[in-house]
């Protein structure tokens, strides 16, 4: 069943850098499942052709992460982060700095996959690397009109999520720097998909997304937006040469900065919640936050709280009391989403104003808290408190 896999010439261009990556991550990925796998897929921007690679002295960093999805007939126990480890060490014996993300799936569960903005790209540009190469044939047909408005919020928020972890183990940049750079635009690019989606436009490439949004911005039929949809389109634009090309040359105009990146994210973030609540107009995050909450489902509120329950018991039986506060609240996912917003838009780059009553207020909303005594929380360590949250609660779950 197994393809042959041949070696690829040695990393000394962009291209080879790139094949080098899921040459070898497919290698070493089959190496330690073997014949237990049914296949191995490449999936995100690696997949697509629109990863972000640098040179890095000799070598190359990617500025993103390549995933690899090992895909079994049956539920399988897999070390993914022992596999993700000795990738990466591999790489790095070769000249290559990258980021390696292995996750597991059934064929059953690529069959019962429902249309939402991560099972379109894995089905649509998902690259088979080893195994069966019909596997993603396993996938139901939907089309992009098929996904959720609230997927696309769902997609933002994690995306906020990740800048307020990256933000918060990096030293102080400006944005002129690389990482910041980078980090800027895959915000955009976050927001593009997040925007497209709710008007009917979504696509699952960044280049098409960026076209798109041109077209939008030239119609002579004005479109629904939160913001200036021809500098929204312009900032895109540029956002998408650079994860294409790695850098930019002012071509649709001048690249965001940080603190439009925050203000364009908040716009989007509020919008696309009114409109997933039929319109509705706010004035705050939080009350649009608690109407969405109070329309959520009992039972689909349910399903993540005991969710949560059994990959942390020891925890909700310490916490029960607080839990079943919170339960009363929203779901867990609300609650970290909610919790990463008021931190995420109270932030202004490097001019930190946000007080130790407002972090103390976002962090007794989170399920998962681990603060001592007296304790000073600084915005870092509570960003960090929302990553731990989202991975260790939202990240394997669509609940």
């Amino acid at each position: 069943m197994a393809t042959a896999l041949r070696q690829p010439a040695a990393p000394e261009s962009l291209e080879t850098a790139k094949a080098f990556i899921a040459h070898e991550g497919a290698r070493l990925c089959a190496r330690v499942v073997g014949d237990r796998a049914r296949a191995i897929v490449l999936t995100g921007s690696l997949s697509r052709g629109e990863a972000t690679l640098k040179r890095d002295g000799l070598g190359w960093r990617a500025l993103g992460d390549a995933t690899f999805l090992i895909v079994f007939n049956r539920s399988a126990k897999v070390r993914t982060a022992e596999i993700e480890s000795e990738i990466e060490c591999h790489l790095i014996s070769h000249g290559v700095r990258c980021k390696i993300v292995v996750v597991t799936s059934t064929a059953s569960a690529l069959s019962n996959m429902r249309p939402h903005i991560y099972a379109y790209e894995l089905r649509e540009r998902g690259i088979v690397v080893w195994g069966d190469q019909s596997v993603l044939d396993l996938m139901p047909q939907f089309t992009a009109a098929d996904i959720p408005i609230e997927d696309g919020w769902w997609f933002l928020c994690n995306r906020i999520i990740e800048q307020l972890e990256t933000a918060a183990k990096a030293d102080q940049s400006r944005d002129i720097d690389t990482d910041v750079r980078y980090r800027i635009a895959k915000l955009y690019l976050s927001m593009a998909a997040c925007y497209l989606l709710v008007v009917g436009q979504y696509a699952p490439s960044y280049r098409d997304r960026a076209q798109r949004l041109r077209e939008l911005a030239a119609s002579p039929i004005p479109q629904p937006s939160p913001i200036p949809l021809q500098r929204f389109s312009q900032f895109v634009s540029e956002c998408t040469l650079l994860k294409m090309c790695g850098d930019t040359k002012g071509e649709f105009g001048q690249f965001p900065q940080w603190c439009d990146a925050v203000s364009d994210a908040e716009s989007i973030w509020c919008w696309t919640l009114s409109r997933m609540l039929g319109g509705i107009p706010s004035d705050t995050r939080s009350t649009l936050l608690s109407l969405l909450a109070k329309q959520q489902p009992l039972l689909a509120r349910t399903k993540g709280w005991v969710k949560a329950a059994i990959v942390h018991p020891k925890v909700c039986l310490r916490c029960w009391c607080r839990w079943a506060r919170l339960a009363c609240i929203a779901s867990p996912r609300y609650l970290v989403y909610g919790a990463a917003a008021d931190l995420f838009f109270n932030l202004e780059g490097s001019r930190v104003t946000i007080t130790q009553h407002q972090l103390v207020s976002i962090m007794v909303k989170l399920p998962l808290t681990h603060t001592k005594g007296d304790h000073q929380l600084s915005w870092r360590s509570v960003a960090l408190m929302i990553a731990d949250n989202f991975h260790g609660l939202l990240e394997a779950t669509r609940s």
